[in-house]
């Protein structure tokens, strides 16, 4: 299922979308449209594509960031064009930076709001899809910050500047969108789309049975609900496959880390590196090419050896927001919270299954013992998880959430310490969330500024 692609501008309090067309055919982009109009029935399914599109922004650039700090790539030293700053390619996010990546989240979240707003106010009624999909936009928002920032700013109901909230306290508020696109919509993938996006919320509101339940409407394994990408767009073409193309960009590698292996050179690696290299797993392909080192140098390293991601392979790749696959590792997770070990590792050899990859009691372990409680299948289950959802803007918020989980288990983080000293004695502390920007808090009187 794919998301269509929006373009918006500015108008008054509200952005609204402009359908794109096919393509190889023109935009066309009216301009501002006043607010009086947003109410016409004609405007609901652009305003609603508008706050997609927006999430499709803030996705697509979060999945590179995030990707870099949580270690599902390791950085090229790339610091221009499709690069990251040092201090970020070491693994620490500045206070206050990143405003694009903040306001793409907050401005889907805004908007597909807005959206509900005007549509159930609205004189003519709304078509219930349309409407189905502006909840299903702000719940997928709201959950798009939970994961991936530690505070936010949720506005006064009287429109007035919020206040700063841990990124999340709104749950409960995506929650509802969720339940209101399954009650509203009558097409039934959007109903599938709002329980998918319930069983993340429920997840991290850690109600294992809420998330248990709900991922168990999506039956069909294969099912996935998809943001759309398109290499037509600077802001929409998926950055995660943009800069590792090789043409011209190899601004990250897939060298040392749990996917891409070591190559050689390293004598003695932690391990678990070289997943991919040891099981040929194609969730997480990577490939040499004929180029031997990443665009740049790395600060205390050098030049990188280049191992080329072949997870995204255009552009136009779309981003997953949710998968019949997550769900059963979301139900697999519910288990292992009420100590069913062995029942979830049925579910996680399931989705192993799915991709053609042997029972994990005789596949290759990546030194992880046998399951044989919670704790080492909770091992299993981080690590599926970092498979299954690479490229997704998830591995960071995963991570974040087990450090407090309580079930044990190891999280295999690629030990890039023992690569160069950028990982160990240049930055304070390998961040662990997108912080509010400069831009919010020195506009906003509620939000206190940072030194």
């Amino acid at each position: 299922m794919k998301t269509i692609g929006t373009l918006f501008r500015a108008s008054g309090a509200v952005l609204v979308g402009t359908t794109v067309l096919l393509a190889g055919c023109d935009v066309t982009n009216p301009g501002p449209v006043s607010d009086e109009f947003l109410g016409d029935k004609a405007s609901h399914a652009g305003l609603v594509n508008g706050a997609g599109r927006r999430l499709a922004e803030a996705v697509n650039g979060v999945s590179y960031t995030g990707a870099l700090i949580s270690r599902e790539i390791f950085p090229g030293g790339q610091t221009g064009s499709l690069g990251h700053p040092v201090l970020v390619q070491g693994g620490w996010i500045e206070p206050g930076s990143y405003g694009g990546h903040f306001n793409d989240a907050v401005q889907s979240r805004f908007i597909a709001e807005s959206a509900i707003k005007i549509l159930t106010e609205s004189e003519e009624a709304p078509d219930p899809n349309t409407l189905a999909q502006a909840y299903l936009w702000a719940g997928y928002a709201y959950r798009v910050i939970a994961e991936n920032w530690c505070e936010t700013v949720i506005p006064a109901a009287d429109g007035s500047p919020g206040s700063l909230v841990s990124s999340t306290a709104p749950l409960a508020a995506a929650e509802q969108h969720f339940s209101n696109a399954i009650s509203t919509a009558t097409d039934n993938k959007w109903k599938l789309a709002g329980y998918a996006g319930r069983a993340q919320i429920n997840l991290w509101m850690g109600d294992w049975s809420g998330a248990s339940g709900d991922a168990s409407q999506i039956t069909d394994d294969s099912w996935s609900f998809d943001l759309n990408m398109s290499n037509l767009d600077n802001a929409t073409r998926n950055q995660l496959w943009f800069a590792n193309d090789n043409s011209p960009y190899r601004a990250f590698s897939m060298i040392y880390t749990y996917y891409g292996g070591n190559q050689g050179l390293s004598s003695n690696p932690p391990a678990f590196v070289g997943y991919t290299e040891a099981t040929g797993d194609p969730r997480t392909p990577v490939a040499t090419t004929s180029e031997t080192w990443a665009n740049a140098a790395l600060e205390g390293f050098g030049q990188v050896p280049f191992l080329n991601s072949l997870h995204y392979t255009s552009g136009d790749d779309d981003i997953r927001l949710a998968s019949g696959n997550e769900m059963r590792l979301i139900e697999a997770e519910a288990m292992l919270n009420t100590g069913q070990w062995s029942e979830a590792m049925t579910l996680i050899n399931q989705v192993r299954a799915n991709a053609g990859m042997n029972d994990l009691f005789t596949d290759y372990a990546n030194g992880l013992p046998a399951a044989s409680d919670v704790a080492t299948a909770m091992s299993y289950l981080m690590r599926e998880r970092g498979i299954e959802l690479w490229g997704e803007a998830r591995r960071w918020g995963d991570q974040r959430r087990w450090e407090t989980g309580g079930l044990g288990g190891d999280q295999q983080l690629a030990d890039f310490e023992t690569t160069t000293v950028l990982f160990t004695t240049t930055i304070p502390e390998r961040s662990r969330c997108l912080d509010v920007p400069d831009a919010e808090r020195e506009s906003n009187p509620n939000v206190p500024t940072v030194g």
